[in-house]
């Protein structure tokens, strides 16, 4: 788990800080306690588009609930992690939240203490799918501590694009360039036409971990095959075939020199480098740069901050070599957790429930953030056409991937025991894109080798505790690449 160290606490900046500190004050014993079985529930997440969706919820639950207030903080997710790390240490974190930024599996977020097992368990199962929760990532020695509520099909490359500029560089306003050549020279004409007010893509380069998403996502789509284990960041991807590390296989290098032809070819809007995933959304909306990475959420965002910007949105899938991308998701995972130092675990969690079934899936696609775990809502709600398209796309590209967690919860404990090498894939990337980096395949052989020998040593350290894991439990044999892995095969791998 990254530590919040006195280091990072003053790099903070001071809004950051200041937002931090707003978000952890605590309320006064008095508005605690409003109410027999009621209080003050501080929920804190980082879905912006999803807020006024969650604040109706919470008003609703209110009515019914007498004496129930619910203090609502969103968090730019570039800067959760770290006022979560703030508060779990000074006792002042929210009831509920989700662990955007920790870079820690949700395993080892259990066994370090941070979450409480939801109340009235038996009532939350029975209102999901069956096949939707698993050991090791939903359920921990038997107890249910969270739930998904989106679908696992999905990821964040999508190809979000501006229609005029796109038309006006000869592009195709419908569907955006398909391969990564044709990205490439379609960024380089929006940016010979903007002529120093328009760039052919930008980015939130500063956000290490969404670009480490981005990088794993390009690689995919130029073949890498993937197993996942979920909520472990680089240390989770491997070959399901083999069960190793592929960072240093040809799908990596040539999505990271993909990237950095862009940096090149000075496509690339100067500041993107200090920007972060929102304020480079808050750039793009404005014009100066005709392509952006994201995933469906950023049409709901811009439905709501951007509204003169929406009808020049169009969105296309990921760029790959060949146009026909096969990308992979692991069983979804849950986003929202209750505190273990909640004091009010039975109303969270009875809040929490009301956040699963067909009507709250429905009114989540209608905020077109990401993809709700039931799809057939997203066919019946009053949706912009681009996140239709977008959950077309998915349905299309993305595979239900094998999970090393779901065929052995014990895969968990490893997971939880890896520390991560430095430099992460994130921090290659902007090492890459910088110029600090120049041997792209060394630089990746490198952190492939730390990697595979911190799994060695987390096995060992876990398996000498008398539990039963080895590095075969990533390997699947009867993975098949292009095809869902459903529950049954796991039986059979």
């Amino acid at each position: 788990m990254t530590t919040f160290g006195r280091r990072r606490f003053l790099g903070l900046s001071g809004v950051a800080l200041a937002s931090a500190l707003a978000g952890c004050s605590r309320t006064s014993e008095k508005e605690a306690v409003t109410a027999a079985g009621g209080g003050v529930i501080r929920w804190w997440d980082h879905f912006q588009p999803l807020k006024p969706l969650y604040e109706r919820i919470f008003a609703e639950y209110g009515k019914t609930n007498p004496g129930v207030r619910v203090e609502h903080q969103v968090f730019n997710p570039n800067e959760m992690g770290q006022a979560l790390q703030l508060a779990f240490k000074s006792d002042q974190i929210a009831d509920v939240h989700s662990i955007a930024g920790l870079g820690s599996s949700e395993a080892a977020l259990v066994a370090g203490g941070w979450f409480a097992p939801l109340a009235g368990q038996d009532a939350l199962r029975a209102k999901l799918p069956a096949d939707s929760l698993l050991e090791g990532l939903h359920v921990f020695d038997g107890k249910l501590y969270t739930f998904p509520v989106f679908s696992f099909r999905q990821y964040a490359t999508l190809t979000w694009f501006n229609r005029e500029l796109v038309e006006k560089a000869g592009g195709d306003p419908d569907n955006g360039p398909v391969t990564w050549d044709a990205f490439r020279s379609l960024a380089a004409r929006i940016t010979k036409d903007g002529g120093g007010r328009a760039y052919g893509w930008i980015q939130g380069l500063q956000f290490t971990e969404r670009l480490q998403t981005h990088v794993v996502e390009l690689a995919m789509s130029a073949g890498a095959p993937l197993a996942m284990a979920q909520g472990a960041n680089g240390m989770g991807l491997v070959d399901p075939r083999t069960g190793e590390y592929v960072y240093a296989g040809d799908p990596f290098v040539q999505a990271l020199e993909f990237l950095l032809s862009l940096v090149r070819d000075k496509v690339v809007f100067p500041a993107s480098t200090s920007l972060d995933a929102r304020t480079a959304r808050a750039r793009w909306a404005t014009g100066v740069a005709g392509m952006f990475f994201d995933g469906s959420w950023n049409i709901g965002v811009v439905n709501g901050q951007f509204k003169g910007f929406v009808d020049k949105v169009g969105v296309g899938p990921v760029p790959s070599p060949d146009g026909k991308p096969v990308l992979y998701g692991p069983p979804a995972s849950g986003q929202l957790f209750v505190s273990s130092k909640s004091k009010q675990v039975e109303t969270a969690s009875d809040l929490l429930a009301r956040f699963t079934g067909p009507e709250f899936a429905k009114g989540l696609a209608t905020f077109m953030d990401q993809v709700p775990l039931d799809l057939e809502a997203v066919a019946t709600a009053d949706v912009h056409p681009t996140y239709k398209r977008a959950v077309e796309l998915f349905g299309k590209t993305v595979r239900l991937a094998p999970s090393p967690i779901a065929r052995n919860p014990a895969v968990a404990q490893v997971m939880g025991e890896m520390k991560e090498p430095r430099p992460t894939l994130g921090e290659i990337a902007q090492g890459v894109l910088s110029g600090q980096i120049t041997d792209i395949r060394k630089a990746l052989r490198e952190y492939t080798g730390k990697l595979a020998a911190e799994r060695e040593r987390a096995t060992r350290v876990v398996s000498g505790k008398g539990v039963k894991v080895s590095l075969d439990d990533w390997k699947f044999a009867n993975w098949r690449p292009g095809e869902d892995y459903p529950a049954r095969m796991y039986q059979r791998s």
